[in-house]
């Protein structure tokens, strides 16, 4: 226990990045607080018992799969297994279903998707297994450059990369067409069969798919085969679960309901945070996990920053695409069945696992301009999952739980989302059950989550969960801002850290191991200067 009232850093936020970061520093001797204003740990990757009617069924409140944590190696330098972290490897991750008992599977090896898009297309299997072959040699170059500071990207992992993306110097030159044409239009060009067309437009949906230069979304299909996905035992709160048992064994300290109203500054130095009940918490560095536009906007005193950087931090976009997120989960009192899409199966893959896609290419399309139009989709085109079919402990023994999620709902909808909640719930509800039998029947209890809600929940500007609109000029040294990208900020002693810093939000945790590398790099810089004092 830290009986000093002064702490070697505090973090704002116990998600999984605010959490990542406090087991670097701890590990490395420091004394450490991190503040969480929720009522427990785990922010956008928390599961828990939200259901009233269903207390044994425990729902994943933001994030399900975990992809991008696979291309780091936190996971085993902080010996998460030994805290409790078990995973499930996901495999078929995806399966698009068609409305005629059809279904097609996204496999963790490429040659298998492309042997099950074949009794579709063997044209468009052919195209797949092309696109992959292009878009490997930028995964190469992305992934240890994922791992790296933005602005400080050289180092043996990048080099390696480059010389590996060097020796296929067709296949980059092909890559670059994915930086000027649209996602909608490279599936039209290369794909043609409906079943293979729809996860290409459903899985990558981050950015308006007919928009010129969004084509590079279609990475995440590299991205996955070269990974692979998992899912956690006992949902994504165990990755926070296990983080926070590290961090406690080093020493750390977590305070819940502790909402920070202010960041301590003087005379241009970060001296910790003051919370919303008046108490002030010092500290010789500050990291905020939290969303970067309100640490930016919101908690920082007046002029604490450079008013040209202010206002860089005030359009930090996060309404750009006009898309935001919306939600369904529910617990049920017995299985989900999919009975004539698992009868058409010959391979034995359980359709139960997996991601479900249920919608359309054209959905997906009229969908984003729907978005824009400020109009609900109709469909809703999102994925469906059943987390307990992969996972039982998350509901009672027999039981389920359904999670439903679109990032293609309109961020500012003509009709407010507090009339718009329960018919866009019934509308995904009905789409959902032309697939999945037993959504109406064994429904104990459901969740509505509009984009007012997620903002209200995880504190995010206009309910994004991305934290900045993940358009291509807010990555690396652009994200979230020019003058921000480096994880520090031009206050000494306050870093940036959680989703909105590179490289991405999801289940990620390097903007938490980079930004406690550069805060150990200035506390003992400062611990030299006063060694030398």
């Amino acid at each position: 226990m830290h009986n000093s009232t002064h702490w070697d850093a505090v973090i704002i936020g116990a998600g999984h990045n605010g959490l990542t970061a406090g087991c670097y520093l701890t590990r490395a001797g420091k004394s450490v607080l991190i503040v969480e204003a929720s009522p427990t740990i785990g922010g956008m990757t928390s599961t828990n018992a939200v259901l009233p009617k269903a207390p044994g069924h425990r729902i994943n409140e933001g994030a399900m799969d975990a992809s991008l944590i696979r291309t780091t190696g936190i996971v085993e330098e902080l010996q998460l297994a030994r805290f409790g972290l078990k995973q499930v490897e996901m495999d078929p991750v995806y399966a698009a279903l068609g409305q005629d008992g059809s279904s097609l599977c996204i496999f963790d090896d490429r040659e298998r998707t492309a042997a099950d898009m074949r009794k579709f297309s063997p044209s468009d299997a052919r195209a797949f297994l092309e696109m992959s072959n292009e878009l490997d040699p930028l995964v190469k170059l992305m992934k240890p450059y994922m791992n790296s500071n933005p602005v400080r990207p050289f180092g043996s992992g990048l080099l390696k990369g480059a010389f590996g993306a060097a020796k296929h110097p067709r296949h980059l030159g092909s890559a670059a067409r994915y930086f000027t044409a649209s996602q909608a239009e490279l599936i039209d060009e290369k794909f043609t069969h409906p079943l293979i067309k729809a996860p290409m437009a459903a899985l990558p949906c981050f950015v308006p798919i007919s928009e010129a230069g969004t084509g590079w979304a279609l990475i995440f299909f590299a991205m996955h085969h070269q990974s692979g996905v998992a899912r956690y035992v006992g949902g994504t709160g165990a990755i926070t679960d296990a983080l926070g048992r590290c961090f406690a064994a080093y020493g750390g300290e977590v305070r819940t309901e502790a909402v920070v109203e202010e960041i301590l500054v003087h005379s241009g130095r970060a001296q910790g945070v003051r919370l919303s009940s008046g108490e002030e918490i010092f500290a010789s560095t500050v990291i905020a996990a939290n969303n970067v536009k309100v640490t930016l906007t919101e908690l920082l005193p007046d002029g604490a920053i450079a008013p040209h950087l202010r206002e860089r931090a005030n359009h930090i976009p996060t309404t750009s695409t006009h898309a935001s997120s919306f939600k369904l989960d529910m617990a049920l009192s017995g299985k989900l069945t999919l009975e004539a899409h698992q009868e058409n199966r010959t391979d034995g893959v359980d359709l139960r696992k997996p991601g479900l896609v249920l919608g359309t290419f054209e959905d997906h399309v009229a969908a984003w301009a729907s978005c824009a139009r400020g109009d609900l989709p109709e469909p809703l085109a999102g994925v469906a999952i059943i987390p307990s079919a992969a996972d039982p402990s998350q509901a009672p023994e027999g039981q389920d739980t359904f999670w439903f999620w679109t990032g293609i709902a309109p961020t500012a909808p003509h009709t407010p989302w507090s009339e718009l909640a329960d018919p866009a719930a019934e509308s995904a509800l009905a789409h959902c059950s032309k697939f999945i039998g037993g959504l109406r029947e064994l429904e104990i209890d459901r969740q509505v989550m509009t984009p007012p809600k997620f903002a209200e929940r995880f504190r995010a500007p206009n309910g994004n969960v991305y934290h900045v609109d993940p358009i291509a000029m807010r990555f690396g040294p652009l994200r979230p801002a020019a003058g921000f990208a480096s994880f520090r900020t031009p206050i000494e002693g306050l870093f940036l850290s959680g989703g909105g810093m590179h490289p991405s939000a999801g289940i990620c945790g390097v903007p938490g191991k980079l930004a406690a590398d550069v805060a150990l790099a200035e506390l003992k810089k400062s611990a030299r200067k006063a060694h030398v004092r």
